[in-house]
Order: C-alpha cells, then sequence, then structure tokens
C-alpha cells in the first residue's frame, strides 16, 4: 500500500506550528533557568577540581 504523503504547503504549516509552539515555551520559561543550570555546573565542576587537587595532594 501506498502511503500518503503530505503536500509541500501542509509540510511547512506543520513546521511552523511545531515552530511556534517550541517558541512560546520559550518565551515562557525564565531566562534565569540557564544561567542557574551554568553556574551549578561551574561550582559542581570547581568542587571536584579542587577535591582532586586535594587527594593528589594527600597520595
Amino acid at each position: 500500500m501506498r502511503r500518503a504523503t503530505k503536500t509541500p504547503t501542509e509540510n511547512s504549516q506543520s513546521e511552523a506550528k511545531m515552530l511556534n509552539e517550541e517558541l512560546r515555551k520559550l518565551r515562557t520559561s525564565s531566562p534565569w533557568t540557564g544561567v542557574l543550570l551554568f553556574y551549578l555546573g561551574a561550582a559542581s565542576a570547581a568542587v571536584m577540581l579542587i577535591a582532586g587537587v586535594l587527594i593528589a595532594r594527600w597520595l
């Protein structure tokens, strides 16, 4: 059986709807979420680096 394919217009309309939904989600999310995650990652990396240096000096 042959599957029905979307026309290019229907395809672009569905892509536009998906893009619109993603942009709406980005607008509703707080910009501080990314900053907070970045600083949490940087802080955990710094703690692990310091712990590694202290362990290496202790050995």
